[in-house]
């Protein structure tokens, strides 16, 4: 993303007045689209939901996949506390650059699901989503529909079509109260030709109904969910090819062993890496924080959430990294961390 928009639509999506509820039924179709990855799949998946919102989706999706780890990813801290109370795994993290705080290639899934339409940068979040897919790692995503049968008849009545925003600050010419932060709009042949860019290979697609269609239309909203182009939302499970990250892996300089006394579950734990060099991260009790000895950051972790960040980091001194350090690491840190430079 490019400043200063991520900002505005932090505070945007951090008012608690503004909608973040999942669509149960769109959910539910979403899966049944990765239901024979899951089932085929010879060890446990290591699936990450971008942008979980409140975690209703994200809660149908683990109670499904049990046996598989499932992360929940969001920038706003109001949608965390809300994905926790559904026993979530959670973390505070954001596609804008530095990305992820995920290694490359560490996920099996990613779900992108009402998200790439509040996004500056596409082509970026995509990117970024390939970086941490393995080969052949599926993305399932999905995003209201520019050209869905009710938009279609807006726009020939001269009204501007649903999703679509003109204000942060209001709604102006089409039906609906509520600013929700949509800066991109799709039609299923502009998603797909994305999708196809970035070399993304489209396994299936589906339609799905609008969560707050009028009751009188809803069995036309029904019906036209069985056509994707005409859909009030569109559904896609894509993958990235065999061969799509570079044959020799990115280095991860060793650390310790977690300590036990860790408030994060095994799971997340074994995953997360600094959004900024990608690289792992320690354990400081005392803080209650993760921390990069390379570039000498520090994440606070609030309420058992790690907030991956790189604006929620904080520098530390001298003094301080070798503390943690040599806390952490014991008597005999590992080679070339007690005198790693701060180079951010």
């Amino acid at each position: 993303m490019t400043d200063p928009a991520p900002s505005r639509l932090r505070l945007l999506y951090e008012d608690p007045t503004v909608p973040i509820a999942s669509g149960a039924e769109r959910a539910r179709r979403q899966l049944r689209m990765i239901e024979p990855t899951l089932d085929q799949a010879r060890e446990p998946l290591r699936i990450l939901d971008i942008g979980c919102g409140d975690g209703e989706a994200t809660a149908v999706l683990a109670a499904r996949a049990r046996g598989h780890t499932v992360i929940g990813a969001d920038w706003s801290r109001q949608a965390l506390d809300r994905a926790r109370r559904h026993g979530l795994t959670v973390v505070r993290a954001g596609l804008e650059e530095p990305g992820l705080p995920f290694p490359d290639g560490s996920l099996d899934v990613a779900v992108l699901s009402e998200v790439i339409e509040h996004l500056v940068d596409t082509d970026a979040a995509l990117e970024e989503i390939i970086r941490v897919l393995r080969p052949g790692g599926s993305l399932l995503l999905s995003t209201p529909n520019l050209a869905a049968w009710f938009n279609r008849a807006l726009l020939l009545g001269g009204v501007q079509p649903v999703f679509t925003e003109v204000s942060l600050r209001g709604i102006y010419g089409r039906p609906g109260r509520e600013v929700v932060g949509h800066l991109r709009v799709f039609t299923a042949r502009a998603l797909m030709g994305l999708l196809d860019a970035h070399g993304l290979e489209i396994v299936s697609t589906r339609g799905a109904c609008y969560h707050d269609t009028p009751a009188p239309l809803r069995p036309l909203d029904r019906f036209f969910r069985l056509f994707p182009s005409l859909a009030a939302d569109l559904l896609v499970h894509a993958r990235t090819p065999l061969g799509s990250h570079p044959a020799k892996p990115s280095v991860r300089p060793p650390l310790p062993d977690p300590e036990d006394s860790m408030p994060i579950r095994k799971e997340l734990r074994e995953l997360l890496a600094c959004p900024i060099d990608k690289g792992p991260l320690l354990y400081d009790e005392r803080s209650d924080a993760l921390y990069n000895p390379r570039l000498r950051r520090r994440y606070p972790i609030v309420d058992g959430i790690p907030y991956l960040l790189a604006d929620q980091a904080e520098t530390v001194g001298p003094a301080e990294h070798h503390r943690l350090v040599g806390r952490a690491a014991g008597p005999a840190a590992p080679d070339g961390l007690n005198d790693v430079p701060a180079r951010y």
